[in-house]
């Protein structure tokens, strides 16, 4: 696929399963940011049609870092974000408030969720 994705993860090992997926989805141009401030300096010099976002990074708040995305590609990009288990309510709203095209559940051992979701935001427009 022609599409570019971003993810911007800091747990290693969750990143690589997602690179792997994305490759079986056969995603040739994907890139991987560990932190806050590089996925947001990746989304501004790479512009992504696709950005996987980790609800917990190392170095700054998500929200601020989907927020900043968004603006940065003028809302090209199409965020999903995955959150865990035990995140509240308010939070998933601020996410669809800064710009979240979907907010999942992140699920280590079943990535057919986001499949959907990655169907849904990109396979659509084509």
């Amino acid at each position: 696929m022609d599409q570019k994705v971003l993810i911007v993860d800091g747990h290693p090992v969750y990143a690589q399963r997602v690179i792997t997926f994305l490759q079986g989805l056969m995603f040739t141009d994907i890139h991987l940011a560990k932190t806050g401030k590089q996925g947001m300096d990746d989304a501004r010099d790479k512009k992504p049609d696709l950005v996987i976002l980790s609800s917990v990074l190392p170095d700054m708040d998500s929200s601020l870092v989907c927020r900043e995305i968004h603006a940065l590609t003028k809302g090209a990009s199409k965020i999903i974000v995955q959150i865990g288990l035990f995140t509240e309510a308010e939070t998933v709203n601020k996410f669809h408030d800064h710009g979240a095209s979907a907010v999942l559940m992140r699920k280590e051992k079943d990535l057919q969720p986001l499949q959907k979701a990655i169907e849904r935001l990109l396979l659509s427009e084509v």
